[in-house]
């Protein structure tokens, strides 16, 4: 019974880091499409400033925290019950 909750925290764990990195190469790559306005004569000030009011920033920030909680945090190798 033990092992079955190792395997599912485990299983967790993966599940949310590749649901976090897919969700920053989504939103990044939307990011960087953004930069496609300085041919239009937009500053970088602006373009920044503008990218950091999208809710693809927000996604990010909130991916890359869920990345590096899920790449950092350790489980405990044993249960309190054991």
């Amino acid at each position: 019974m033990i092992r079955k909750s190792k395997r599912a925290m485990f299983m967790t764990r993966i599940f949310l880091f590749l649901l976090s990195y897919g969700l920053i190469v989504v939103s990044v790559s939307h990011m960087i499409f953004y930069f496609n306005y300085i041919s239009l004569g937009y500053s970088w000030t602006r373009i920044i400033v503008f990218i950091i009011g999208t809710a693809d920033f927000t996604i990010f920030v909130a991916a890359l925290i869920l990345l590096l909680l899920t790449v950092f945090f350790q489980y405990p190798l044993r249960t309190p019950s054991s």
